[in-house]
C-alpha cells in the first residue's frame, strides 16, 4: 500500500478547536491518546465520539464538524494514500476496528517516532500498519486467509519455480486438472486477481529485488523475470511501481552502488 505523508502533529489537552469544519484533499488519520473528540460527517449526518486508544480515518474530499468534549490530546497524520487498495477500500470513514493490544502498539510506535527529529518513514509505517490492522480485523480478509484450494495453490507453486519462462495458460490449467475458465474463476474467488495478473505481480516483485540487489541491465532483468521484450518489461514495471526500473533503481539505491551479482545464484533463491 502507498503512503504518502502530508504533515504529522500532536496537540497536548486541547480544549477547544479553531478550525471547527473542514474538507481537505487529502486523509487524515486520528489517534486519541486522551480525552474526548467527536467527528460529525456532514454527509452522513454521523456523529462518532473517539476516546483513549482509538483511531479514525477521515478520507478525502469528505466534509466533517469536530469538538473536544474532554481535554484533547491526539496525533492527527496527514496523508495520501493508494485509493485501490483493498487495505484502504476496507477503512471505511469513521472510527477503524483494531484490536487493543495491536492499537496499543501503534500508539506505542507512535509515540516513540514523535521524538525523533526524522521521523517520515517511521510514521509512514505506522499508517500503513493502521490500516492492515483495520484490514485484518474485517470480515472481508478472514475470507480471503482462508486456506486456498489444491489446484490454485498447485498453479501458484509452478508459477513461483517457472516465471523466468514462457507460461501458457491454457498448459497451466490443464497441469492443476482445470480447464482455462475454471482456473480463472478459482484465481478470482480465491485470490480476487487472475492468475495472468498473479503471475505478473510474481515476475515483478522479483524485478525489483533484482534491481536493488544486482547490477544486471534493464535487458537482462526484464529476460529474468519471463519478458521477451524489455520495452514491454518496461511499461509492466512503470505501471506496477509508478516509475520505471531505472529511476525505481536510482531512487532507493540513493546513489549506492549496487552489489555485484552473485553468478547464478538468483535462479536457485528467488525472493520474493
Amino acid at each position: 500500500m502507498q503512503i504518502e505523508l502530508i504533515n504529522q502533529s500532536y496537540q497536548e489537552g486541547l480544549e477547544e478547536f479553531k478550525l471547527k469544519s473542514f474538507k481537505r484533499k487529502w486523509n487524515i488519520l486520528t489517534l486519541v491518546v486522551e480525552g474526548e473528540y467527536a467527528i460529525t460527517f456532514k454527509e452522513t449526518q454521523k456523529t462518532l465520539v473517539l476516546r483513549k486508544n482509538e483511531i479514525a480515518l477521515v478520507p478525502a474530499e469528505m466534509e466533517v464538524e469536530r469538538s473536544v468534549r474532554a481535554a484533547l490530546t491526539y496525533y492527527h497524520i496527514a496523508f495520501y494514500a493508494q485509493a485501490d487498495h483493498p487495505f484502504y477500500l476496507a477503512a471505511v470513514p469513521g472510527k477503524l476496528n483494531i484490536p487493543q493490544e495491536q492499537a496499543d502498539g501503534i500508539f506505542a510506535t507512535m509515540k516513540r517516532a514523535f521524538l525523533l527529529p526524522d521521523n517520515r518513514e517511521l510514521i509512514t509505517h505506522t499508517v500503513e500498519r493502521v490500516f492492515v490492522e483495520h484490514y485484518l480485523s474485517g470480515n472481508g480478509a478472514k475470507a480471503r486467509l482462508r486456506p486456498l484450494s489444491e489446484e490454485v495453490e498447485s498453479a501458484i507453486r509452478y508459477m513461483r519455480s517457472n516465471f523466468e519462462k514462457k507460461i501458457d495458460m491454457d498448459e497451466l490449467a490443464e497441469r492443476v486438472f482445470l480447464s482455462h475458465s475454471g482456473l480463472i474463476w478459482k484465481f478470482k474467488r480465491e485470490l480476487n486477481t487472475t492468475p495472468s495478473n498473479y503471475l505478473s505481480i510474481l515476475r515483478l516483485r522479483h524485478a525489483k529485488h533484482l534491481l536493488l540487489n544486482y547490477s544486471c541491465s534493464i535487458t537482462e532483468i526484464s529476460e529474468r523475470c519471463g519478458y521477451s521484450n524489455p520495452f514491454y518489461f518496461a511499461n509492466a514495471f512503470c505501471r506496477y511501481a509508478g516509475m520505471s526500473p531505472t529511476a525505481f533503481r536510482k531512487h532507493h539505491l540513493k546513489e549506492e552502488s549496487p552489489q555485484p551479482e552473485k553468478s547464478n545464484e538468483i535462479y536457485k533463491n528467488k525472493e520474493l
